[in-house]
């Protein structure tokens, strides 16, 4: 069963979001998983870290898609949190491009976007990527995203 989560995208509007992949296995040494924040807002950006941090999860942080690429190839993140609409490279070719490396093919890719026509959750989802947030989100859904995904780490 796929978790489903509120969005705050508009007065009286729901969306959701739905996950198809793998769980990927978090750091059990340290504890904590390694997520990469891949957002250009400033706003959005602090967000996403804080909920990331607050969970106990370290964070790498790009703010473009070739920033996205290699630090994603030099960390080998657990989880990335992937905005779209991104500088210099969009979200859509990230994704596709990490998509070809062995190493993250499994790993979850959690596309965040302001856009949310009808066909963009599916349109991600055909990318490759694993689910979809549409910003503004509520802090619930995002933390809820990372229970999903990072289940052993957040368990006491």
């Amino acid at each position: 069963m796929s978790p489903r989560a509120a969005s705050a995208s508009g007065s009286g509007r729901l969306s959701h979001w739905t996950c198809r992949s793998p769980r990927t296995k978090p750091d059990r040494k340290r504890g904590v998983a390694k997520i990469l924040v891949v957002e250009d807002e400033p706003n959005n950006l602090e967000l996403a870290l804080r909920i990331v941090r607050h969970a106990g999860h370290e964070a790498a942080v790009a703010t473009d898609g070739f920033a996205a690429l290699e630090l994603a190839r030099q960390h080998r993140p657990q989880l990335i949190l992937l905005d779209l609409q991104l500088p210099k490279l969009d979200g859509w070719t990230v994704v596709k491009l990490l998509r070809k490396e062995s190493w993250a093919k499994n790993v979850p890719i959690v596309a965040v976007s302001a856009s949310a026509s009808p066909g963009d959750e599916h349109k991600a989802i055909e990318a490759g990527c694993t689910a979809f947030l549409s910003k503004p989100y509520y802090p619930a859904a995002l933390r809820e995203m990372l229970s999903h995904y990072l289940p052993a780490v957040l368990q006491p």
